[in-house]
């Protein structure tokens, strides 16, 4: 192959542990992403090239790619690039290095563009030019953009921006990992719905007060890892949201029925720490219930402007298990992109098209409440009912996993690196 795509082997340099993760790569060193283009560039004769830092060829271009741990970076007040390679910072700003700067598997789009900017006014270290943010928003290229104008940014203070969705890789769908989620249609349901709310944020502990409050928990698997000694910060924090977005009609009132019970356990997993994977929920749970209440990792928009899958959605769809989802505006618009179907026929899914946070959570909750309703007979019959839905997206996660990573996301622009 006389053209190939150069990606510096990350383990023959040294970086920041507190602020990259470098344990985020395949066996071979390669980062995630990697997986999904390799067939694709094999087919157009584009060799890629996993290479340490003192055989890189710098006559021609080639990626640093680092995991980011964001969650240090807003508190973090020194340059974050200077515990670079002083050969990587040299090239970065006067070579054909480009570095990737990877949130692969979460949806962070302005909270950190803003850390991000900050960080790079005060230590110019790494011209913008050079950097691409990877991120699973499925639009954060527009909102980028449309942060850029806000801030009125000149064309030489953009990076660039590439959505790539690798929660997936995450799950791989071996034996040894798919067996999680082997279901077994014949096991007697419990329980009407199943919602995780492990790490309680703003919109998880929100929504859990307002099923306590139309008494949707006692008879439901729902989970919050609310700690009791949290609960005066939840309650002070509780206080703030509803006084300046949202209405408190019911929320107090939910909250008081659970504040002394927290945490809301379902299983014996450590809802202290966060619980990413698919070990840590048994298959069981999803066999016992009927349908899933999927809390994802933003559901206002003041925490996030722009819907992201994580582990949270892809569950339920290896689990074969119908879902609501409160996420962000038109998150099943973008899963119907990706080729998944939802349940319109048998849920009231307007909730989607619902731009006012405080409106769209009240319907969730609403239809939620609704399908509660139903007995166990009519959700046996609309699980049948269902079925070719939900066989159809559980095939679709797991057999076209690099197809959706690589023609549904920007990988394919990896392609104007190669040299």
């Amino acid at each position: 192959m006389n053209k190939t795509l150069q990606i510096l082997d990350i383990r023959s340099t040294t970086v920041d542990p507190a602020l990259f993760n470098v344990t985020a790569v395949n066996r071979d060193g390669d980062p995630y992403w990697v997986e999904f283009i390799l067939p694709f560039f094999k087919e157009l004769g584009v060799g890629i090239g996993i290479v340490p830092l003192d055989e890189i060829d710098c006559n021609r271009k080639w990626f640093i790619n680092v995991d980011i741990n964001a969650w240090n970076w807003h508190t973090y007040q020194k340059d974050v690039f200077a515990s670079f390679d002083s050969k990587i910072l040299q090239e970065l700003n006067h070579g054909n290095a480009y570095l990737i700067l990877n949130h692969q598997c979460e949806s962070f789009t302005v909270s950190f563009f803003t850390t991000l900017y900050k960080r790079l006014e005060a230590f110019p270290t790494v011209p913008y030019n050079k950097i691409i943010y990877m991120v699973a928003a499925a639009d954060a290229e527009f909102i980028y953009n449309k942060w850029a104008d806000e801030f009125k940014l000149p064309p030489e203070k953009q990076i660039k921006i590439i959505y790539a969705h690798h929660v997936y890789k995450r799950f791989t769908h071996d034996t040894s990992q798919i067996r999680f989620f082997n279901y077994d249609r014949s096991v007697k349901k419990e329980k009407k719905f199943l919602s995780l709310n492990r790490r309680w944020h703003d919109h998880r502990l929100l929504l859990v007060c307002l099923l306590a409050q139309n008494n949707l928990i006692e008879d439901n698997y729902v989970s919050l890892g609310l700690m009791p000694e949290e609960v005066e910060t939840a309650q002070k924090q509780l206080s703030s949201i509803v006084d300046h977005r949202f209405d408190l009609n019911g929320v107090q009132e939910g909250f008081n029925l659970i504040k002394d019970r927290v945490p809301l356990q379902i299983d014996n997993v450590d809802l202290k720490i966060n619980q990413f994977g698919n070990k840590s929920l048994p298959i069981s749970f999803y066999q016992k219930s009927f349908f899933s209440l999927v809390s994802s990792t933003a559901g206002f928009s003041y925490q996030e402007r722009s819907v992201g899958f994580t582990e949270k959605e892809v569950k339920p769809i290896l689990a074969r298990h119908p879902f609501i989802i409160h996420n962000l505006p038109h998150t099943l618009k973008h899963l119907k992109s990706m080729g998944f179907l939802t349940f319109e026929p048998w849920f009231d899914e307007s909730y989607d098209n619902e731009t006012n946070d405080w409106n769209r959570l009240n319907k969730i909750v609403a239809e939620v409440k609704r399908l509660n309703s139903l007995s166990f007979d009519e959700w046996y019959q609309m699980l049948d009912e269902m079925n070719p839905v939900l066989e159809h997206n559980y095939n679709r996660m797991v057999k076209y996993t690099n197809e959706h990573c690589y023609f549904n996301s920007d990988l394919k622009k990896l392609l104007y690196y190669v040299s």
